[in-house]
This record gives C-alpha cells, sequence and structure tokens, in this order.
C-alpha cells in the first residue's frame, strides 16, 4: 500500500471539522490526505496539555504507518500546531498557522491577548507556551513553518502576533478573520499546497 501524506488539520475554537473537512476535500488532487482532528477547545474535562498529547499520539500513529505528516492550524489552533511541531521536529513535515495568534502581544481592549483568551484558559495556555520557546526553533525548524494572514486586517489576530521571524509568512488578499481562513484554504490555497508538497 502506498503511503499517504496526512496533512492533520487543526480547526480553532468553534471546533469545526466539517466545515473544514468540506473546505480542503481538493487538497487530494495535489497528493495530499486532509485529516481533521478537533482538539476540542472547551472540553473542559481537559488541560492544553493533555489535548496537545493526543494530537502527538495522532502525529506518532501515522509516522509509525510510514505516512509523512504536516499540519495546519487555523485561528486558535496556530500555537497548537505549532507547539506539536516541538514534540515531533524529527517527524513532522512542514507546519502551517493560518491567521493564529503565536504570541499574546501588547494590544490593549477587544483584541488584546486576555480578551481574546478570556473564554478558553486552553488557547491562553497554547500560546503561552509556544511564546515561552519560539525562540528555541532553529533556522531550519523555521523553513519547515508557513504563517498565512489577511492582508486587509484581522479584527480577532493582530498581524504582530501571526508572523514568525524566519519562517515562510505570507498573506491572503481579503479582510476578516473567519473569510481570510476560509479564502486561504480554498481559493488561495495554491501557496499552501505548492510549500505542504515540497
Amino acid at each position: 500500500m502506498s503511503k499517504e501524506h496526512r496533512v492533520i488539520i487543526v480547526p480553532g475554537l468553534g471546533d469545526d471539522a466539517d466545515k473544514l473537512s468540506w473546505l480542503t476535500n481538493h487538497w487530494r488532487r495535489y497528493g495530499l490526505e486532509p485529516v481533521v482532528h478537533s482538539i476540542g477547545w472547551f472540553d473542559n474535562e481537559k488541560e492544553f496539555q493533555s489535548k496537545l498529547q493526543t494530537l502527538v499520539e495522532m502525529i506518532d500513529t501515522y509516522a509509525q504507518n510510514g505516512d509523512k505528516v504536516s499540519l495546519v492550524g487555523c485561528s486558535a489552533a496556530g500555537s497548537a500546531v505549532l507547539n506539536a511541531f516541538f514534540e515531533r521536529k524529527n517527524v513532522v513535515h512542514k507546519v502551517i498557522s493560518v491567521c493564529g495568534r503565536l504570541r499574546s502581544g501588547n494590544q490593549k481592549g477587544f483584541r488584546s491577548f486576555e480578551t481574546r483568551t478570556a473564554s478558553n484558559p486552553s488557547f491562553a495556555r497554547s500560546v503561552q507556551l509556544f511564546e515561552s520557546r519560539e525562540d528555541l526553533l532553529s533556522d531550519q525548524d523555521r523553513k519547515k513553518v508557513m504563517t498565512v494572514r489577511a492582508l486587509f486586517g484581522d479584527e480577532l489576530v493582530p498581524a504582530d502576533t501571526a508572523v514568525l521571524h524566519g519562517a515562510y509568512n505570507t498573506v491572503v488578499p481579503t479582510p476578516e478573520h473567519v473569510f481570510s481562513i476560509g479564502m486561504a484554504l480554498t481559493l488561495f490555497s495554491g501557496p499552501l499546497i505548492t510549500f505542504l508538497t515540497k
């Protein structure tokens, strides 16, 4: 049996797996096998570390089968997939954060870290964990990472919290958070697919 290139796609706080499956279905034409995995952001029975461990175990399962494994995190899951990458840098092929907040930033009010994470301690922990070890990423690690952000403004994720120095940082020519994620995965998915497949 030929081995697959599994792309584990993790939804943001909405945990909307069905929508992401539909949006990325066309990726199969390019030799990618999207696997949408909801980590259950609002499952308060589990701490973020436990959710992260489940994701890492999923990576291990596919890798042990001989599959190539890449990660795509949308919105809140941007930091989550990068945290998983930290755990399995020698296994994960590529990582993409789509409109994801990767650090707390210094914004005030509606777009502040405190406001955006108030309803979800796991999201807060994910961002803080990545931010605490971001500097440990080597230049080689960063070449495996792509970030995507909205060119014309994201009302939830400030641009300076969504980019990673030394990574392939790109934009979609759209405004608004949810719309930009949808467009990045569909109409403007070319750069993402190229990055994953090379």
